[in-house]
């Protein structure tokens, strides 16, 4: 009865050390990377049916012109 006492305090003291391990190695671990923001564009509409896209995929056709397409370019303003 004496051993299985005995037995039982150890378990418990291994269990205790376990979990306390795990924690720290928990709190060393570098957490998630922060986000990096997107890379924003401005929108611009096209000139011919009012569609929103980024500058960056517009058709320019002059200096404050946009279209989505180039049919809408060939066809031009509405």
């Amino acid at each position: 009865m004496k051993y299985l006492l005995v037995l039982i305090v150890l378990i418990i003291a291994y269990n205790i050390w376990r979990k306390q391990r795990r924690l720290d190695d928990a709190a060393k671990r570098p957490g998630p990377r922060p986000r990096t923001p997107a890379i924003t564009q401005e929108m611009v509409p096209c000139a011919h049916c009012g569609l929103m896209l980024p500058k960056g995929e517009a058709l320019q056709s002059d200096a404050r012109t946009y279209f989505c397409c180039a049919e809408h370019q060939r066809s031009g303003r509405k």
